[in-house]
């Protein structure tokens, strides 16, 4: 007798068919597919910046707000792909910025803008560099003083008008001596080059072992002239100056004095620790002194200033200019713009020499490995030209 299949083996049978048949009417049904992201980003670029710098500078820093794109969907990431970031030095010229904003699915879009730097009007050869008003008094003109002037475009050094080294005056501070070597006139500058000496050189007493330059004005200058150089510093330990002082022995009673007018003294490498001297390389460092009076009644001592250059003495030129206004007001100038004033510890009214002199000083010794292993630019202070004017 055959058995009659149970009732719970039917069900069975039937569950299985079921499920096989739904698993197998989803084989023909597609899957969800995602959606592809084809909207670009968006950005917009600030407007073209315009600067001006005096004819002196190459550059300036200028800062900026960056653009920053946005997306349909989150994670866009913008990056600057050309031009100099908010804060650089953008040098004279056109600058062109570009930024671009990428999102998640690789689409970019991108904006530009323009930083242009623009130089005032070079300094005339025929007035004084002033970038504000003329500061000369109403009637007045200014007129070089040719023999106090220089254009040092000729590439001969001038011997009617200047001194390279006067070793009977000064010979230099230790351990810097003067050489003659060190000067020339090239590529339409003054060029003053220190160097390391080969062999220390012993002067009455005192160890030499780097060489500088010294040149002197053989002519006086004298109250109510003005006075300005375009130079650039050395990057050296060294100093690079402009200033003016009077020689003692011309005086007499109690003009038998010694009275300096530094309109510039700087060094490329600062190796003093002192707070005062920090900035030394960076800087329009001015001073008048009054010292060395036969006379007890004389006053003595030191007044002037310091201005900061925006940027390294050794890196662009400058104009350093000062006006002897009068014997108890000096007015100091840095690329046409007046700084300070100055008025000295006593009377400057005896006549001064104008100097240009690459010197060691006392308080910023010789770095450890000689401070001269830059290349010979780097080594040279340059001066673009030197002028001198008076009031007529």
């Amino acid at each position: 007798m055959k058995k009659k299949p149970s009732i719970k083996l039917l069900l069975l049978l039937l569950i299985t068919l079921n499920t096989s048949t739904t698993s197998c009417s989803n084989d023909n049904n597609p899957e969800t597919e995602e959606a592809v992201d084809t909207i670009n980003p968006t950005i917009e670029c600030i407007s073209n910046i315009n600067e001006t710098v005096d004819a002196s500078s190459n550059g300036k820093e200028v800062t900026y707000t960056a653009p920053v794109g946005t997306d349909n969907k989150p994670g866009a990431i913008t990056t600057q792909t050309a031009g100099l970031a908010s804060g650089a030095m953008f040098p004279v010229g056109t600058t062109t910025n570009t930024y671009e904003v990428k999102d998640v699915a690789g689409n970019t879009t991108s904006c530009s803008f323009e930083v242009i730097i623009t130089r005032n009007q070079p300094p005339s050869n025929n007035v004084p560099y002033f970038t504000g008003e003329d500061p000369a008094p109403s009637g007045k003109s200014w007129s070089k003083v040719e023999n106090l002037s220089d254009e040092f475009n000729d590439g001969t050094f001038d011997e009617t008008k200047w001194l390279n080294t006067d070793p009977k005056r000064w010979i230099g501070r230790a351990p810097g001596i003067f050489k003659q070597n060190t000067v020339t006139e090239t590529d339409n500058n003054l060029k003053l080059t220190a160097y390391k000496l080969d062999t220390p050189e012993v002067v009455n007493g005192n160890t030499f072992t780097h060489a500088g330059s010294y040149i002197g004005s053989k002519v006086a200058a004298q109250v109510g002239y003005y006075f300005e150089c375009k130079m650039k510093a050395n990057k050296t330990f060294m100093s690079s100056t402009f200033w003016l002082i009077n020689h003692k022995n011309e005086g007499t009673g109690c003009d038998r004095r010694v009275t300096e007018l530094d309109i510039q003294e700087c060094v490329g490498q600062v190796t003093a620790t002192a707070d005062w001297a920090l900035k030394f390389d960076e800087t329009i460092h001015s001073n008048t002194h009054s010292r060395q009076a036969d006379c007890t009644d004389t006053p003595t001592g030191s007044v002037g200033g310091n201005t900061e250059l925006g940027g390294k003495a050794w890196a662009d030129y400058h104009i350093y200019g000062a006006w002897w206004k009068s014997p108890t007001e000096i007015e100091f100038y840095l690329d046409g713009e007046k700084v300070y004033t100055a008025t000295p510890k006593a009377n400057f009214d005896l006549p001064m020499y104008l100097r240009m002199v690459v010197e060691t000083y006392d308080w910023n010794s010789v770095p450890a490995d000689g401070g001269m292993t830059g290349t010979e630019e780097q080594r040279t202070t340059s001066y673009d030209w030197v002028r001198t004017w008076e009031l007529k």
